[in-house]
């Protein structure tokens, strides 16, 4: 059983949103117990990213989680019905992307050989760390704050950038603005937002060695890290538990269903 409301809204970029709850009854919930905003991927669209994301809610909040991943029975129980309300508030990445898909929108553009380091990469990624921000505070201010922040892939991306500049204390993310936790769909850490535009950006082949060597296990911000390890065909194994191992309080969730939001269904 569920509960969806589908709403088209317009963003800080004057771009439409889309806004569902899912829940387990079929009751309405004025005032859900989880509020998440939620970046979709390069290309994608928010309305997209909701779609996957209902299937996967309601998997879960119908006790079905077991039967897809490792790692969330664990961490949630499996079998009974959970008395959950979660509304997903999935917004439109600043800059048109749609070689892919009509409507696709991205949150910096990647170069031509597709690897993300052109210099300006830095530059369009600050410009949607400041949006996000402004959308966090605004949400805050209207007493219905965000639990969470999730992303898949590209949008993924920039939630580990989020937490990475609350944790180095980026002004723009004050201490009560901040959700509660992070969750990551299908993504990694992307170097090249830690480097200044006059740095030329990291070189090509060093991975995440220039800063996962750095604060690893120190980030304090709560962590559901999904993704599938072995084939994921966009981030290598290695690249994930780099990403993972930032954070001192996380719960990984491995499928095997590629580079997408799974289905435990």
């Amino acid at each position: 059983r569920r509960t969806i409301f589908f709403g088209l809204l317009v963003t800080w970029w004057h771009i439409p949103m889309v806004t569902i709850s899912v829940a387990a009854d079929l009751a309405p919930h004025p005032h859900p117990n989880l509020r998440l905003l939620c970046l979709h991927g390069h290309g994608g669209t928010p309305e997209r990213l909701c779609g996957s994301l209902e299937v996967f809610f309601q998997s879960i909040l119908n006790g079905r989680a077991g039967t897809g991943a490792t790692g969330l029975a664990d961490a949630i129980g499996d079998g009974d019905a959970l008395p959950l309300a979660v509304e997903c508030r999935c917004v439109s990445g600043p800059l048109a992307e749609a070689s892919r898909r009509e409507g696709g929108r991205q949150w910096w553009r990647y170069d031509e050989d597709g690897y993300g380091d052109r210099p300006v990469d830095w530059a369009e990624m600050e410009l949607a760390t400041t949006k996000l921000a402004e959308q966090l505070e605004m949400a805050q201010e209207a007493g219905v704050p965000f639990d969470g922040v999730l992303g898949f892939s590209q949008g993924a991306e920039m939630v580990h950038t989020l937490a990475l500049l609350k944790h180095q204390g980026d002004p723009r993310f004050r201490l009560n603005t901040f959700p509660r936790f992070v969750v990551s769909f299908s993504g990694a850490i992307n170097p090249g937002h830690f480097e200044s535009v006059s740095g030329g950006g990291p070189p090509r082949d060093c991975g995440l060695e220039s800063y996962a060597s750095g604060p690893t296990g120190e980030v304090i911000v709560p962590c559901l890290f999904v993704g599938d390890f072995v084939s994921d065909g966009w981030y290598s194994s290695q690249r994930f538990s780099q990403t993972k191992n930032l954070y001192a309080d996380r719960i990984v969730v491995e499928h095997s269903q590629s580079h997408k939001v799974p289905s435990l269904c």
